[in-house]
């Protein structure tokens, strides 16, 4: 089990790799898939990262990173 603070460093910065792997472009209407993004994860062996204790849940705790970190990246493109 990872401490929640390693985990959302890490699930931040893959998101960015997924991101790039899968040519992912922001497009309106169309957000990014967290289950294409946990598949990937799985994929590369490092869905350990979703393995932390959160009050809310490990999975939707990560998924908002995962959304933030995409949503933040392509703001800072937009500049």
């Amino acid at each position: 089990m990872h401490k929640k603070a390693d985990a959302e460093s890490a699930i931040r910065n893959l998101a960015l790799e997924w991101m790039h792997e899968t040519g992912y472009q922001q497009q309106p209407g169309h957000y990014p898939s967290f289950g294409a993004f946990k598949t990937w994860l799985e994929t590369k062996h490092h869905s350990h990262y979703l393995n932390f204790r959160s009050r809310v849940g490990a999975r939707s705790e990560a998924e908002g990173w995962f959304e933030s970190e995409i949503r933040d990246y392509w703001r800072t493109r937009q500049r």
